[in-house]
C-alpha cells in the first residue's frame, strides 16, 4: 500500500515529538491524534517550500475541533513544508478563526531566523509562534508510565 503525502508530513511531526521522548501513547482519532491520553492534536500540512503557507479548515473539521476541545486540551499544529511546525492552542485558533458555516483559511508566515506569524479571517495571533513550540507541546502534560 503506498504511503500518502499527508502521512509523511504527520509522521515527521510526530517523529519530532518521539525523539524528545515525550510521547508515551498515541491514538489515532482521525483526523486527530490523541497524545498521552490527554492532548488532542490536529495536524494540517502545506507542501509549499517557502512562506507564506496556507491551511484550510473545512466545516466538518471546525465542528470536530469544537467537540474535541470540549473533552481534551486541544492544539493545532501547522506543518509548514520542511520549515517546521507552528503549534498553538485551540483557544488561540478561535481568536483568529471563529466558527463559520464555510471553510476557513489560515496563513502562516515566517522570515528566516524569525518566529511564525499565524493569521486567520478574524485577525492575527497576539503572539508569534516559536519554531520550537511544537517540541514543547507535551512538556506540561508529560505522564510517567507505570512500571
Amino acid at each position: 500500500m503506498p504511503i500518502k503525502k499527508q502521512e509523511f508530513y504527520e509522521g515527521a511531526a510526530l517523529h519530532l515529538l518521539a525523539r524528545s521522548e515525550q510521547i508515551v501513547g498515541v491514538l489515532v482519532e482521525s483526523p486527530f491524534f490523541l497524545l498521552n491520553g490527554r492532548l488532542l492534536v490536529l495536524l494540517k500540512y502545506s507542501t509549499k517550500g517557502r512562506s507564506p503557507w496556507g491551511f484550510s479548515f473545512a466545516l466538518n473539521e471546525q465542528t470536530r475541533l469544537q467537540e474535541g476541545a470540549a473533552k481534551y486540551q486541544t492544539k493545532i499544529g501547522l506543518i509548514c513544508g520542511a520549515d517546521g511546525v507552528a503549534a498553538f492552542d485551540y483557544e488561540e485558533y478561535l481568536q483568529i478563526a471563529n466558527a463559520r458555516g464555510t471553510s476557513i483559511h489560515i496563513s502562516c508566515r515566517r522570515r528566516h531566523g524569525e518566529q511564525y506569524e499565524v493569521s486567520g479571517p478574524d485577525g492575527t495571533l497576539n503572539r508569534k509562534v516559536a519554531p520550537s513550540s511544537w517540541q514543547k507541546i507535551l512538556d506540561v502534560n508529560r505522564e510517567v508510565p507505570d512500571l
